[in-house]
């Protein structure tokens, strides 16, 4: 169970999870006339900041869910653009907001840190 937490599966839990967090707050005002009950998500209300913050995560589930996408430089691209994406978070929405994507990140870099480069075909040719 520890092994399957700290792999890409359960990063891509946590981004879908987030999706779908984001989603609910960003289409909260249109369900309810209630005050949104997550509190640290309310600002996800504004559609100039929940719907591109929703498309993003989903964007960083859809990569992470599927396993034919990833090689070891994308999953690097993948854990730089989930640790950018929770500073803006953290600062435009809040910090608790942004703590999957934190989760995320460390996740894939822990993961990968254990493979080996690949030598590139382009280097060999150059020397």
């Amino acid at each position: 169970m520890r092994r399957w937490l700290a792999s890409r599966h359960a990063s891509a839990m946590l981004a879908w999870l987030a999706t779908l967090a984001y989603g609910v707050a960003a289409l909260w005002p249109h369900l309810s006339d209630l005050p949104q009950p997550l509190r640290g998500l309310r600002m996800l209300a504004d559609p100039h900041l929940g719907i591109p913050l929703t498309l993003v995560s989903a964007v960083l589930a859809l990569f992470l869910s599927v396993p034919g996408w990833q090689s070891r430089d994308r999953l690097l691209v993948c854990a730089g653009a989930s640790l950018a994406f929770c500073a803006f978070v953290a600062f435009a929405v809040a910090a608790s907001a942004a703590v999957p994507f934190a989760f995320i990140g460390a996740i894939i870099l822990r993961d990968v840190r254990g493979h080996r480069a690949r030598s590139s075909p382009l280097w060999a040719e150059t020397q």
